[in-house]
Formats: structure tokens, C-alpha cells, sequence
């Protein structure tokens, strides 16, 4: 299967294959896990220390994106233990700033602990963002559910860390009317979209666009990706 993927992948590039980042313009990579589990969003530690190693003398925070610095942005979904234990020495021995979209249900539970989040925030170089309280899909969340997820997830986030939080992103990518309404008068942004660099002056800083980063990308895509080529 992972063969066959990469065939795909390689095909699709002489057909209308989007031109590189340009120097003002922000790709927002994804990640989720480091684990040598199977599934397509879970990483071996030695591909991400050889990722961020590429894309270190590049890496600025979301903040710095929104203000118009071009570069490419690291966030991590959800907030599993992986995080503490395999990903805050990779940031901290390339010097890249991340920013963990965080879905405060699971703190304590199946992820981290508010006293590991603790040590990721002291780093210096990880920002904690709101993924909801329990990972809920907003597409069809009326304005008061949009609201009780998103205003929880930040008020415990900005209470048990002591920093601000100022960013969202929608779990799988998906949301809604209501949901968008909540996120612009609580957030500073949200990542919203798949598959899509953020260009300079022509993006909604509440539908910025992330790219997944797979197992199965390799080298030769990720360095694409990073790039802007998706």
C-alpha cells in the first residue's frame, strides 16, 4: 500500500504542481504522533529529527506567519504523551518553535499531564492552542456546543498553564458556520483548511490551511511539502 501511495504521489507532480513558497507566504505543517506504530499520522523519531532538521533554518511561530513573515509553521494535534517524551528534545536539540493544538479532555487521561505541558511551555519553545475539549467535530455544532468546547479547552489551558491562548484548530479539519462565528470572537486564528499553503495577503487568518505530514511521504515529498508544493 505504501508503495502504491508513493507511485500515486509521484505521478501527480509533472501535472500542475503548485509553484514553491514564496518568501512572505507560510506553509503549516501537521503532525499528530511519533511511535512506530503503522497508521499514517504516526512517525518515527529519527524521520521527525531528520524533518525538523531540514526545515529549522525556516521554522517560525504561527504569530510570526500572521504577521507576515514568511516560513514554515510546526503544530502538533492533540497533545498524546509522545509529545513530552520524543518530540520536546527533537524542538529543543533544532531550536524550532511548535505550537500544540490541545484537546484539553484528554489531559491526564490518554495524553499528556498539565505538569508535562508545564515543562513543554517553560522550553520557550511551545505554544499550547485549543483542538476543543474532547476532540469534537464542530461541522454540525450548534453556536452554544461550538462555544461550551472552545471557551473550556482555553479557559483551562490559560488557567492551569498561566499563558494566553490565542490560537485554534478544528479537529479533522472540519467546522462550520456556527463554529466559525465562535472561533473569530474567542481566537486569533484557526487552522480550518487541508492541503494548502497560506499566501501572503490572501489568507483568512481564521481558514489557514495546514499540510499533513504522513509516514509514508518520505524524503522526497516532505522536502515538497516544506516547500509549498502540495
Amino acid at each position: 500500500m505504501s508503495a502504491v501511495r508513493t507511485l500515486s504521489k509521484a505521478a501527480a507532480l509533472p501535472f500542475g504542481l503548485p509553484g514553491r513558497r514564496r518568501g512572505d507566504d507560510a506553509v503549516i505543517l501537521l503532525y499528530h504522533r511519533v511511535g512506530d506504530g503503522r497508521s499514517q499520522i504516526e512517525l518515527p523519531a529519527e524521520v521527525l529529527d531528520r524533518q525538523l532538521a531540514h526545515v529549522a533554518g525556516d521554522a517560525i511561530a504561527l504569530d510570526d506567519a500572521l504577521g507576515g513573515r514568511g516560513g514554515v509553521v510546526v503544530t502538533f494535534d492533540d497533545g498524546t504523551p509522545d509529545f513530552h517524551a520524543d518530540v520536546l528534545p527533537l524542538l529543543v536539540r533544532h531550536r524550532v518553535p511548535a505550537l500544540l493544538y490541545l484537546a484539553t479532555g484528554w489531559v491526564g487521561a490518554e495524553g499528556l499531564s498539565w505538569s508535562q505541558l508545564e515543562e513543554c511551555v517553560a522550553s520557550g519553545l511551545v505554544e499550547v492552542g485549543s483542538h476543543t475539549h474532547t476532540h469534537a467535530n464542530l461541522a454540525h455544532a450548534s453556536e452554544d456546543e461550538a462555544e461550551a468546547e472552545m471557551r473550556r479547552s482555553r479557559d483551562l489551558i490559560e488557567d492551569r498553564l498561566g499563558v494566553a491562548c490565542r490560537h485554534f484548530a478544528y479537529p479533522w479539519a472540519v467546522g462550520g458556520e456556527a463554529a466559525d462565528r465562535v472561533a473569530r470572537r474567542l481566537f486569533a486564528s484557526a487552522a480550518w483548511d487541508a492541503w494548502r499553503t497560506n499566501r501572503a495577503g490572501r489568507t483568512d487568518p481564521f481558514r489557514l490551511g495546514r499540510v499533513p505530514v504522513l509516514r509514508s511521504d518520505g524524503g522526497f515529498f516532505f522536502r515538497r511539502k516544506a516547500a509549498g508544493q502540495v
